[in-house]
């Protein structure tokens, strides 16, 4: 097997370099063939300089920008920058770790994505539950039945990925409810992995502001609304 792992960076110097050591420890031992492609957006905080530092030590691809390009862009360049038949999509802040890896990779041909599920979810109970709620609205849409559509921990050949690229444009905030949609309007299958999810390695929380969320829900709303819609045009 041979991996490249996206991880898509904004202002993580106090997490990244924890991330990074981790997995290449955990691969290396299990003899995986790997490189990092770090998407780095516009960090002012130091995680550029510290990338630069990182690519020394590891199988690091540098993917810096100057200005933010957004999340979901971040994981599309990665993906075309990936050189690797299979792509993780991990996140760069401590959450998703290598020690749930290992039915990743046993599994890692039984689907066409094989997706984690936070169990427990780490993460602050607001945000938790504006998941479920929002996850109503895409199951109704999409039929998903995936119990986890926003976990960013996903295992993909880089053809899977690339099949769906022209199709991940919708979603401003919600990435992942967007991959998983436009995957299950191709029909593709999934395979679902409970993994071990830890509280933000620099132990910070992120969440929207109260204030900015029913525009944010709005918003990601009608971005999977159009996203359906764009396979019947």
């Amino acid at each position: 097997m041979s991996l490249s792992i996206v991880v898509p960076v904004f202002n993580e110097v106090k997490c990244l370099e924890h991330v990074i050591s981790n997995w290449s420890k955990y691969l290396i031992q299990k003899k995986i063939t790997h490189e990092f492609v770090i998407c780095e957006d516009g960090s002012t905080d130091g995680t550029k300089e510290l990338i630069k530092k990182l690519e020394k030590i590891y199988f690091v691809s540098n993917q810096s920008v100057e200005k933010r390009r957004g999340y979901g862009q971040g994981v599309i360049s990665g993906v075309i920058a990936a050189k690797y038949e299979y792509i993780l999509c991990i996140d760069s802040d401590g959450q998703c770790m290598p020690d749930s890896f290992e039915e990743f990779f046993t599994n890692k041909d039984v689907a066409d994505i094989l997706i984690g599920n936070r169990n427990p979810r780490r993460d602050p109970k607001i945000r938790i539950i504006y998941s479920k709620l929002f996850k109503l609205v895409h199951d109704y849409l999409f039929d998903s039945r995936i119990k986890d559509p926003s976990c960013p921990y996903v295992l993909a050949k880089k053809d899977i990925y690339k099949m769906l690229i022209n199709k991940l444009g919708f979603m401003r905030e919600g990435f992942w409810w967007g991959f998983v949609g436009a995957a299950k309007m191709y029909k593709l299958k999934f395979h679902q992995i409970n993994i071990i999810h830890y509280p933000r390695y620099d132990g910070s929380t992120v969440v929207y502001k109260l204030n900015k969320m029913p525009s944010i829900i709005l918003r990601n709303i009608l971005g999977l609304i159009r996203l359906k819609r764009s396979f019947k045009s």
